[in-house]
């Protein structure tokens, strides 16, 4: 038999139309028991189909086949056909398995690498997580403007995660601090929505069940409004500018 000398490391065969092997590579016979036909290296369900389009009537064509290597193991190939005349034409032959392995490994490597970049983008999220609560937490400092009087800036938008946040420091500072007026500034807040607005009011009426009186200033149109939404009977005085409202508590 004709041992075909080819530039690629694949299995060959030399082959005529009635697919009697007529040489082949050296990686051909180290791969597969080469006889005296291609129908000998191809799985049996397979072979009607080769028998079918490897003729030099078909021309060029690619298979998806089953071939048996010479452990017997069933191996899923691509098989090459090409016809340079009537009398032969040559077949190539990929096991499948090689290159889904190489593949294989790319994919758990990068599934590594997704896994490491995944578990450092966790750690930042809970480092903004972490950061936002600290920025909820600073958003509201408890000040002591003098030994009755703490001022109480807002800032920021108003919703539920972060007025529960405040509400909890508000309280803590309120009970452990002998100040009877607390001045809520409103100047810088945002957006006062539905959820944050109910614990607002919770609080209000926390503070004026501990016999604190809860003074507003900096209040917009827009969030009087929201406020009115509170529709409880508390203590609350409204005044419409801090130093007025400074001012006034000072000298109660």
């Amino acid at each position: 038999m004709q041992q075909v000398n080819e530039q690629l490391p694949i299995p060959i065969f030399l082959i005529d139309k009635n697919l009697q092997i007529l040489g082949c590579s050296p990686e051909a016979e180290e791969q597969f028991n080469v006889n005296f036909s291609l129908l000998d290296v191809i799985e049996g369900e397979s072979r009607d189909k080769v028998k079918q389009q490897v003729h030099p009537d078909q021309g060029k064509r690619k298979l998806e086949i089953n071939v048996i290597n010479q452990k017997e193991q069933v191996l899923l190939a691509d098989l090459y056909a090409g016809w340079e005349s009537e009398l032969h034409g040559k077949v190539f032959i990929q096991i499948k398995e090689e290159s889904i392995s190489r593949v294989t490994d790319m994919l758990a490597e990068l599934r590594t690498r997704l896994q490491d970049t995944n578990f450092e983008l966790l750690k930042e999220k809970e480092k903004l997580e972490q950061a936002l609560i600290e920025n909820d937490r600073l958003s509201a400092p408890f000040i002591e403007v003098t030994e009755d009087l703490a001022l109480i800036p807002l800032y920021g938008e108003v919703h539920e995660d972060k007025m529960n946040i405040i509400r909890e420091k508000i309280l803590t500072a309120s009970f452990e601090r002998p100040v009877t007026n607390l001045l809520f500034d409103f100047t810088a807040i945002g957006e006062i929505k539905g959820e944050g607005l109910l614990v607002l009011k919770n609080m209000f009426q926390s503070l004026t069940y501990m016999g604190k009186k809860v003074v507003i200033t900096g209040v917009t149109p827009k969030q009087a409004k929201r406020l009115h939404e509170l529709d409880v009977h508390l203590n609350i005085t409204f005044i419409q500018s801090l130093e007025a409202a400074v001012k006034k508590e000072s000298k109660s």
